[in-house]
């Protein structure tokens, strides 16, 4: 006897020993270069090569394909729509099955004495034995507790609820994308034009400079005149240096808005123009607003997330009820002292956790503020929706006066520019003028492409704080329809 436990300690001590010994394993090199080429090829498989020139909706589409932070939300409304069902599995009743193999160094043998007047009697040496030293046991169970089928069924449906948050999320998310790279679009288009004619003005400050710099170390001309000049033009160089940075940044954001590798060729489909067709907005306001109160993402997500509070309340009225326990199994042995080696049985048990009913009025208040909470924070969201709807209005029209302002702008820096080509003066100095009135030209040109965009940007809010793009769509066309046929 003495023999198996010395075995059974050495086992314990063994396997306790193995298990607290864990040394701390870093990642190896291999696996790291192996990691990261997996990744580059993968970023490759998804940066689609560019055929022809980009519009905006082809960059909204690519944008919304390839987005990763897109991605996270559509697994995570995949998550959401597989956990349903194993919510709803749980309402289901268990089958388990079962098989078990014991063995004994000795028989379980026993003795019994009678037992007479309340007192046992004197101990015999009769023992008897009533299993063998192996057994081999097996059975199948089947069990159902009626009161998780309908906690599991509430469950199911706030799970149901929270998929659709996840959606709602996802589609708040595509909202998101097209703002950004509508944005984005309309700056690379205003750097893909303005680039090609930095590069020819910086020449010129150049080459200006250096004939300054001549002319001072020659004292050719008032030493304070020409270092006034060259000190105007280094203005105008690092003026040029500050815009053309600006303006690479910007088709690079949007690349990786669309899901492009750093350094991906291509071009726009939109240029820089002198006069814009500006979008137009005469929904009356009042409209906008119902619209984003029916269609917002967030409102509907603040929707199911009071549905499931009002689930709450009902799974706090179903922890309060007894639960009723059903049971059925088959059940084999091999012992041969058994008279009957297979049966069947079957029960009912009803448990209750008297505890529950003193923290009953306790949960169910806490479900209903959860539920007064839920509906409090719908209306203060239906508040800032409503407060999104007049702002992205006001910003629309701020938009377009700031587009009507540097279009004026334009057009006097343009004229500006011409007469001072056609007037230019032989001497050196009068480069500067010339020079100067082409970099305002450009900066005119750009501001000018930058206020369209901010109309265009302006205009997508209108349309995300409605919530529904194809229905705001709908909207305009019909009342331009109205409108001509008045």
């Amino acid at each position: 006897m003495k023999d198996y436990k010395i075995i059974l300690s050495s086992i314990v001590a063994g396997l306790l020993i193995s298990g607290c010994s864990v040394a701390p394993k870093p990642i190896l090199q291999d696996f790291i270069k192996e990691d990261v080429k997996n990744n580059l090829e993968y970023l490759d498989k998804i940066s689609q090569p560019i055929t022809k020139a980009v519009t905006l909706d082809e960059a909204i589409t690519r944008a919304i394909e390839n987005n990763l932070s897109k991605k996270l939300d559509l697994l995570s409304s995949a998550l959401a729509e597989q956990k349903i069902d194993i919510v709803a599995f749980e309402a289901l009743p268990s089958l388990t099955t079962k098989a078990g193999y014991s063995k004994r160094n000795n028989y379980a043998a026993s003795g019994s004495v009678p037992f007479t007047n309340g007192e046992p009697g004197d101990h015999t040496d009769s023992y008897s034995i009533s299993q063998d030293k192996k057994s081999l046991t097996s059975g199948v169970g089947f069990s159902w507790n009626v009161l998780d089928f309908g906690l599991s069924y509430v469950r199911a449906n706030q799970q149901a609820d929270r998929f659709l948050i996840a959606k709602e999320k996802e589609r708040k998310s595509i909202h998101n994308i097209k703002e950004e790279v509508r944005n984005a679009y309309y700056q690379a288009v205003s750097a893909d034009e303005l680039l090609k004619n930095i590069n020819p003005i910086m020449q010129e400050a150049q080459a200006a400079l250096l004939d300054s710099e001549n002319i001072t170390k020659f004292n050719l001309d008032s030493p304070i005149k020409s270092l006034t000049y060259q000190r105007e033009l280094l203005e105008v160089i690092r003026s040029l240096n500050t815009l053309e940075e600006n303006l690479i940044k910007s088709k690079i954001e949007l690349a990786k808005l669309m899901g492009l590798k750093p350094g991906t060729h291509f071009e726009l489909a939109e240029k820089i123009q002198d006069k814009y067709e500006l979008p137009i907005v005469e929904i009356p306001v009042e409209e906008l607003e119902r619209y984003a109160l029916e269609y917002r993402p967030e409102l509907q997500q603040s929707r199911y997330q009071e549905r499931i509070s009002q689930d709450e309340v009902k799974a706090v009225m179903l922890k309060m009820l007894p639960g009723i326990d059903l049971n059925a199994g088959y059940s084999n042995d091999n012992n041969k002292y058994l008279l009957n080696n297979d049966w069947i049985s079957y029960g009912a048990n009803v448990s209750w956790n008297l505890m529950s009913v003193f923290n009953a009025n306790l949960n169910h208040k806490l479900a209903t503020t959860q539920i007064e909470l839920a509906k409090e924070e719908k209306l203060a969201l239906s508040m800032a929706v409503i407060s999104q709807v007049h702002l992205s209005l006001l910003d629309f029209e701020q938009a377009k006066k700031d587009y009507k302002l540097s279009e004026k702008y334009f057009g006097v820096a343009k004229e500006i520019y011409k007469i001072i080509e056609n007037e230019n003066a032989l001497d050196v100095n009068g480069n500067l003028s010339l020079i100067k009135e082409k970099l305002n030209y450009l900066i005119s040109n750009l501001r000018l492409s930058s206020s369209y965009g901010k109309v265009q940007n302006s205009y997508g809010k209108i349309i995300s704080s409605v919530g529904n793009e194809e229905l705001f769509n709908k909207v305009i066309e019909k009342t331009e329809i109205t409108k001509n046929e008045k």
